[in-house]
């Protein structure tokens, strides 16, 4: 084989793989440099709407400051205050392992311990099925309830939707777990 050939059979296979190489470089560094510039603003929209929910269930606060919690499950513990500074309430997110993946809920707990308000939060459950447990019919039976654990004869499961009605149980057993450590 001549030098010619050698040289052009190497341009052949060589070639490509550096312009592959380059383009896949090129390609990183924008993927990165548009990671850089949206990051920021999605952290701010998601504290955004967890600042929405929080205030959806204790409307009279003016502020939410977050507890340390230990227990396993709860992402958020928040003491909500007046404005004069008093803690009115105690917000506590919590989930659980659902059939579509974790179920997020939010709770209220007032200063004698009892459910105020009670919310479901983004999930992957089942459309028309799974996503019944944010339906009020469901979600409303855990308001007024005293901050112990609860179990399936204390609330009515959603016949087709029991792993995620369970899910929301459980969920509401870890908030209420969350809740005697951080009140």
């Amino acid at each position: 084989m001549s030098n010619d050939s050698r040289a052009s059979s190497l341009r052949e296979t060589v070639l490509p793989v550096v312009v592959l190489v380059a383009i896949c470089m090129v390609a990183g560094l924008l993927l990165g440099m548009v990671h850089a510039l949206t990051s920021p603003i999605a952290e701010a929209n998601a504290e955004q709407k967890a600042q929405e929910t929080y205030a959806s269930l204790v409307p009279e606060a003016t502020s939410f400051e977050p507890v340390a919690c230990e227990v396993e499950g709860c992402t958020a513990a928040l003491e909500a205050k007046d404005a004069t500074g008093a803690v009115i309430a105690h917000v506590i997110v919590a989930q659980s392992k659902g059939y579509g993946g974790q179920v997020p809920i939010a709770v209220a707990f007032g200063p004698d311990g009892t459910v105020l308000s009670i919310t479901t939060m983004a999930n992957e459950e089942t459309p028309g099925l799974g996503t019944k447990v944010s339906g009020e019919s469901y979600i409303g039976q855990y308001v007024g309830l005293p901050a112990s654990p609860a179990t399936a004869s204390d609330i009515d499961l959603i016949s087709g939707a029991t792993i995620s009605s369970k899910a929301v149980l459980a969920a509401y057993n870890i908030a209420v777990e969350a809740y005697e450590e951080v009140h």
